[in-house]
């Protein structure tokens, strides 16, 4: 189904993959659902499913077959499910509605983690990378793990697309102001700033979902105690060439850029930045993360609309002037 060109009032019946299904009760007291349904290409669009129209379970991951009415919402399209199938796994291939990552994640993990080419030099750091490197369940859980449940690069392999972007960032933030910046330190936070998402996130049929243990204990802290874990297991005194402090120094910076990468404490960070690996690294973040959300949401608005839904950005909802330049090129 061609999402983009659905007009309001429509009757519109197809398959589509259930990206995520909250049970509601609405103002009388009637049970309802809220959907979020992916169209082939993994195009997502809103649904609602009214009491008088509920009839199986609907769970993330599942496949259905509906027939809906195209209305509209605050603004954006929304689908008014009259009725449903939910079809059987074995006759469901989710792979057309999963949205995968836009770069090849094989790639974006070698230029992240395979720290043995020549321009590496400090031993620490290069022990820790290439430990990652060469674990096997880790570089396939990195590799398909999404970045996020909603907010963004929450598709397949959005871990390391999102992590390659502020990898890339940083080298040309580097680039522009040198200084007193340690590169390796920025390059190996960058790699190593959301390891722990790999434990935080969980693929059912290619939708991503929070696993319980990244919701007890929230990604940055995994992170740094697998970055923790593997320094204190390959850095021995032999890598460290006999200076054990200056390898506790650098280890301890590490862990600061890994743990201040929220940049406030009421956003997540332990800690806050309190070196200029760490200040630069945030912002690193936040602009891949900010710019794939502003993005997502030129895709998802309604064909021809100039203006998007809501976007939470920089803790404000907002919505995003769409110019006629950009969307002549997307209609």
């Amino acid at each position: 189904m061609d999402i983009e060109s659905l007009e309001v009032g429509e009757l519109v019946s197809g398959v589509f993959l259930v990206a995520d299904a909250k049970p509601g009760v609405d103002r009388r007291g009637q049970n309802y659902y809220s959907l979020v349904l992916n169209a082939e290409k993994g195009r997502s669009i809103e649904a609602k499913v009214w009491a008088d129209n509920i009839g199986a379970k609907l769970g993330p991951g599942m496949g259905v077959e509906i027939m809906a009415r195209v209305d509209q919402y605050q603004g954006n399209v929304q689908l008014n499910v009259q009725r449903y199938k939910v079809l059987p796994a074995g006759e469901f291939d989710p792979s057309p509605y999963v949205r995968t990552a836009t770069v090849d994640v094989n790639a974006a993990f070698e230029t992240l983690f395979n720290w043995g080419r020549e321009e590496f030099r400090d031993p620490c750091l290069k022990a820790v990378m290439l430990e990652f490197y060469r674990n096997e369940a880790f570089a396939r859980e990195f590799k398909l793990s999404p970045a996020a449940s909603f907010h963004h690069h929450n598709s397949q392999g959005g871990l390391a697309e999102h992590t390659l972007e502020v990898w890339q960032v940083a080298q040309r933030l580097h680039e522009q102001f040198q200084g007193p910046l340690n590169l390796e330190l920025l390059l190996a936070s960058a790699a190593l700033h959301d390891v722990g998402k790999v434990r935080c996130y969980t693929l059912t049929a290619g939708v991503s979902q929070p696993s319980d243990l990244g919701q007890l204990l929230d990604h940055i802290f995994i992170s740094a105690s697998m970055v923790s874990n593997v320094w204190d297991r390959v850095v021995t005194r032999e890598v460290a060439g006999g200076d054990p402090d200056g390898a506790a120094c650098t280890k301890a910076l590490l862990l600061h850029v890994v743990l201040s990468h929220h940049g406030r404490r009421e956003w997540g960070a332990p800690v806050i930045a309190q070196i200029p690996e760490a200040v630069l690294l945030h912002y690193c973040d936040q602009v891949s993360a900010a710019m794939r959300a502003c993005f997502d949401a030129f895709d998802s608005r309604t064909p021809g609309e100039a203006w998007t839904g809501k976007v939470y950005l920089m803790d404000t909802p907002r919505r995003l002037y769409v110019p006629p330049t950009v969307r002549a090129t997307q209609e």
